[in-house]
Order: structure tokens, then sequence, then C-alpha cells
């Protein structure tokens, strides 16, 4: 005849075993090394153990479809994951799955971009965020890789941090990190221009097609007028600079700097959230 377990004995049975498991097959559950940084690379067995007794932070990166010029159409979540990547051993934090579909507005007629609704996507991000709350995580970092996305994001990421008492931090990578494109450059950037086509030469240089550039593709943004569609797909932020360049070292150089802003930023937030006892 079997002993009765009650459920309490049950669990700390079979977590006890998961650990055996584990520890056989020479896996490692500390700070300093987790099983998998890609949330969709757990299986629940390795997430019960990890998330939030080792990692309680979580990445995710919210982009578009859109024209870069002669970058990937992509790039708006292609750039901030591979940010996250960079980063997600140094903040102890696991990647969530990226959001690919956002608020394209004046470039979705060149081909092969589309936006969805802000009601969607704000639902949708509100959704994702709430879930990742629900599954044990104390800190969602959002990088925001599409500046339309930015307000939606910024409501749906206070609304679940109000109500669940988890802690969000929104970040438009590019914009953040301005004084990395002139220190690096010695001139401002733009959409697709100089620094976003850094980043994605520095990700990927097949995704850049150097052949087919020309600066008729590119214009300053001006505020005063609104043009539907946008005349150009490379947006300049100051007339006259930021035009792409092609230097995959001084590329490079610009990612990394960008991604240690990045994470400097996420640890400070972090440690100021915990000395105020959030």
């Amino acid at each position: 005849m079997f002993p009765i377990i009650n459920y309490r004995q049950g669990t700390v049975c079979f977590l006890l075993c998961l650990s055996l498991i584990f520890a056989g097959t020479g896996l490692v559950l500390g700070n300093e090394e987790v099983p998998h940084r890609k949330l969709e690379d757990y299986n629940w067995m390795e997430f019960k153990l990890t998330v939030p007794s080792k990692v309680d932070t979580v990445l995710l990166v919210t982009g578009t479809l859109e024209a870069h010029g002669v970058g990937n159409n992509g790039a708006d979540f292609t750039v901030p994951y591979h940010l996250c990547q960079l980063i997600s051993d140094e903040v102890n934090a696991i990647i969530a799955p990226y959001i690919p579909y956002g608020r394209t507005v004046s470039l979705a007629p060149y081909s092969g971009g589309f936006g969805i609704s802000e009601k969607v996507f704000k639902g949708y991000v509100r959704e994702v965020i709430e879930g990742l709350a629900t599954i044990g995580f104390k800190n969602i970092i959002i990088i925001n890789g599409h500046g339309p996305n930015r307000q939606p994001v910024d409501e749906a990421a206070t609304e679940v941090a109000l109500a669940r008492k988890v802690r969000c931090l929104v970040i438009d990578w590019w914009s953040y990190t301005a004084d990395i494109t002139m220190e690096v450059f010695g001139e401002n950037g733009g959409h697709a221009g100089i620094n976003e086509n850094a980043a994605m030469l520095a990700v990927d240089p097949s995704l850049i097609h150097k052949e087919l550039y020309s600066e008729e593709l590119a214009s300053p943004i001006d505020p005063s007028y609104t043009a539907i569609p946008s005349p150009s797909s490379i947006l300049l932020y100051k007339a006259g600079e930021g035009y792409p360049n092609f230097d995959l070292d001084q590329a490079k150089l610009y990612t990394k700097k960008v991604a240690e802003k990045l994470e400097e930023l996420i640890k400070d937030t972090i440690r100021r959230w915990d000395e105020a006892g959030f």
C-alpha cells in the first residue's frame, strides 16, 4: 500500500526530483548562469525552477514592419532584439518573443510593410505584459523600436504596473542613446539613417543593400507639414545630417556603446526600485 502524500509534500518532492535531474545533467541554475536566455526555449519544469527565484527580469521588444531605406523592413524589431541579446546576461534577464506588428502609418504604403490599429496594438501589448507578470516576472523592460508605438506601449505598461504591482520600464532605444550617435559619428541620425543603419549593419550586413542606396531616398523630418505616404523612407532628424554610412567597424562600435548605455539604465532603474521598496 502506498503512503498518502499531501499536496505540499508532493510539491516539495517534485521540485527536489527536478533539482536532482538537472543536477545530473550538469544544468546550472545560479544567478550567473541560467538554462536559456530566450523565453521560448524553456520547458515548463526549467521555467518553474528559474522564474522568479533566479531571474525576475524580462526584456520585451515592440516593433513594426515598415520601409527602412536600403535596410530590412523588420529593422524596428531586429535591432532592439539584438540589443537584448547583447545585454541579457549582464542584467540577468530572459528575452520574451518580440512583438513585430505595430503602429506603422506614413510608411505603410511602401512594399512589404503594414500597421495595425492603435486600439488592437495597445490591447495586445497590455495582454502580453499582463501575461509576463502572471508567470512571475517582477521587472518588465520594454525596448521599443518604433516611435508611434510609444504612447500605447506607455499606457499599457502603466496600467499593468499599477494594477499588478510589477515594475515596468519603456525605452525608445535610439532616442535614449542619441548622444552615442553624436559621439561615434559626430552628427545626428534618423529613421534608417546613420544610427539605425549602423545598428542593422552590426546585426547582419547582408540585410543592408548598399548598392541600392541613393541620397534621393532620404529627406529631413519637418514637423511643419505631414505627407501621407511619406515621400522618403529614410527620414533625417536634421537636414544635411544622418545619411547612412556603411562602415562596419563604426557600426559595431556604435552598437556596443548603445548596448552598454541601455544596460546601465536598466541596472540603475532596478537598483532604485529596490531601494525605494517597490
